[in-house]
């Protein structure tokens, strides 16, 4: 089963050991879908520019740690098969609003 875009997985840390948690940001279209996905990082750090999470932003389940935010400028590519269980599905507002901070991001100066 793939995930959709707006999950809330976990998958193993990137510059730690253990798992922690990350927004899949990828949707349908993207090439391999299924197979990997593209990923943003959450955690409980405030920083500029970081999207909040709190209950409310959930439509599906939960994190154990509010607030949490999503780092928008903080990507990564993660297979299907390192993902150990989705926790999660954020609402549609919160995932526009992610996407937009991507762009914020990569968007040509």
């Amino acid at each position: 089963m793939a995930y959709a875009q707006g999950s809330v997985v976990l998958e193993p840390a990137s510059f730690r050991g253990g798992r922690r948690p990350y927004l899949v940001v990828s949707n349908s279209d993207r090439p391999f879908f299924g197979d990997e996905y593209t990923v943003a990082v959450i955690t409980t750090t405030e920083r500029d520019d970081a999207i909040e999470l709190t209950r409310d932003s959930f439509s599906e389940g939960r994190l154990d740690r509010y607030p949490s935010y999503v780092n928008p400028w903080s990507l990564h590519v993660f297979p299907h098969d390192e993902i150990t269980r989705r926790v999660g599905q954020l609402d549609a507002a919160t995932v526009a609003e992610v996407v937009e901070g991507i762009t914020e991001f990569v968007r040509p100066e």
